[in-house]
């Protein structure tokens, strides 16, 4: 299964200037864990419910703190074609939950950990 089939096709972004209670806002809104972080139409980072918490925890105020203060620069990303399994095994090893899915220059989507495990149980049902 590649990694196209079981991403989020819709796309949710922030941008560096935005502040910490908007991506919190966002991320409560739909439900999402992690937002690509966009600056001119490039993917430039994420901010994820981690970072959220560790500036909570670093007492950033989050109506004035931005986004690019706590984001990860440069987020490791997953092609649409790469197989599932090999998505997985890179989420564990760096330790994330979300990977953005880029196409050439293009964010196309956003995999997380749900998504997969989302995949596992639908193939699991399927063989039983």
């Amino acid at each position: 299964m590649q990694v196209w089939e079981r991403c989020h096709h819709v796309l949710i972004t922030t941008q560096p200037d935005d502040t910490l209670l908007d991506a919190a806002g966002q991320m409560n809104c739909y439900e999402i864990g992690a937002l690509p972080v966009y600056e001119e139409r490039r993917l430039i980072g994420i901010v994820t419910e981690r970072d959220l918490t560790a500036a909570l925890a670093e007492g950033a105020n989050p109506a004035t703190t931005r986004v690019a203060d706590y984001m990860t620069e440069q987020p490791v990303t997953v092609a649409p074609n790469d197989d599932l399994e090999v998505a997985a095994r890179r989420m564990a090893e760096i330790g994330v939950r979300h990977l953005p899915v880029v196409e050439g220059n293009r964010l196309v989507g956003v995999l997380s950990m749900r998504d997969l495990l989302l995949a596992q149980s639908t193939t699991s049902a399927g063989s039983t």
